[in-house]
């Protein structure tokens, strides 16, 4: 039988899948990435990078393009109703990495300085607007079929392995048979990201020594828990807890939000709301995250609410562990086997978090 087309396919190309395809380029594997969508999402997700995160960067050797688009970040400041600073973490500072502990940045920008990235290997090939429908496992490889979302017709690759990194409702990981352990933490809010003439009042607090606004606020007040970040650029964001007597339809509308912003006297003719819309912030674990050829990474293995902005830098430190072990296990440098200490490795660090 002849060998299969490609060493490794990853199902997905937001920043993990695309982390993922650069660090297999480094390492020569020739590796297909399919990707639903025609191009990478016009509208900030992820906000949040941290040091292990930045260093991975390095090593796919993108930090210097990078770094001019990147916020450093300095605390995040709990804050009762009343303004009582309740707990403060700190995250300024250089870290064991190398690197600062913290940084912002605006996904659309990370997301084609990665893709960019993976441009440089001859030996990925990226296949937008395939939609895989199939995994069909095989003694030495996987057939994975898609449809081609542009012409409309089937087609499939084979792979020695292949990495669902292809977020919430993953395809990849029905097809490994895996269920999502729920946590048990459900809870809707409003994501607002808002571009602003000037930086909000208000927050005075989370001003540096020469008034730029700088550190991210956790208001915990009851009434109605908040989230504001501010990001590169002019743009900010706000997350509100939607409470049991909101109208989820139009409490998004603009008349809504600026009432919700009224504590930062936000100017309607000053500001553009890019973004607001009601998502349920969920804590879940894959069952698994391997079998046999067939694994996991990312959101599709595991997802958490945003308020440590930890959930693309969970799946950045997938990629890197997954990465150099498919490498060894692909090159007969290492057994099969030793791909069974990505989960065992990576699980119980996410669910801590």
């Amino acid at each position: 039988m002849a060998p299969p087309e490609f060493d490794v396919c990853v199902i997905g190309y937001g920043p993990v899948g695309a982390s993922l395809a650069n660090l297999l380029g480094l390492s020569g594997l020739k590796t297909v990435v399919l990707e639903r969508e025609p191009s990478a999402y016009h509208l900030p997700r992820a906000v949040a990078l941290d040091g292990e995160g930045m260093r991975l960067i390095q090593t796919m050797g993108l930090a210097d393009e990078l770094l001019p688009r990147l916020d450093v970040s300095r605390n995040i400041r709990h804050v009762s109703a009343d303004g009582k600073l309740l707990l403060l973490i700190t995250r300024s500072g250089i870290g064991p990495e190398g690197w600062n502990n913290a940084y912002r940045f605006y996904q659309p920008e990370l997301e084609s300085v990665l893709r960019g990235g993976v441009s440089r290997f001859p030996s990925v090939d990226v296949r937008v607007r395939s939609d895989v429908f199939a995994l069909d496992e095989c003694d030495d490889h996987v057939r994975v079929r898609y449809e081609n979302l542009a012409s409309g017709t089937l087609a499939e690759v084979t792979a020695g392995y292949v990495v669902g990194c292809d977020g919430a409702r993953s395809t990849a990981r029905r097809f490994l048979g895996a269920a999502l352990q729920d946590l048990r933490s459900h809870e809707r809010w409003i994501v607002l990201d808002m571009v602003l003439d000037q930086p909000p009042a208000g927050v005075p607090e989370a001003a540096d020594e020469t008034g730029r606004v700088i550190d991210a606020i956790q208001y915990c007040d009851p009434a109605r828990p908040t989230t504001f970040v501010p990001m590169p650029g002019k743009r900010h964001r706000w997350e509100f807890m939607l409470m049991p007597h909101d109208d989820p339809a139009t409490i998004v509308q603009p008349q809504r939000i600026y009432e919700l912003l009224k504590p930062w006297n936000i100017d309607p003719a000053k500001s553009i709301i890019e973004r607001a819309v009601v998502y349920t912030f969920h804590s879940a674990l894959s069952t698994k995250w391997r079998r046999g050829r067939l694994l996991l990474a990312g959101d599709s293995a595991h997802q958490m609410p945003p308020f440590l902005g930890q959930g693309m830098c969970s799946g950045l430190r997938d990629a890197g562990n997954l990465a150099w072990k498919l490498r060894d296990v692909i090159a007969g440098d290492a057994p099969d086997s030793l791909l069974d200490t990505y989960e065992s490795e990576r699980a119980e660090h996410v669910r801590a978090y």
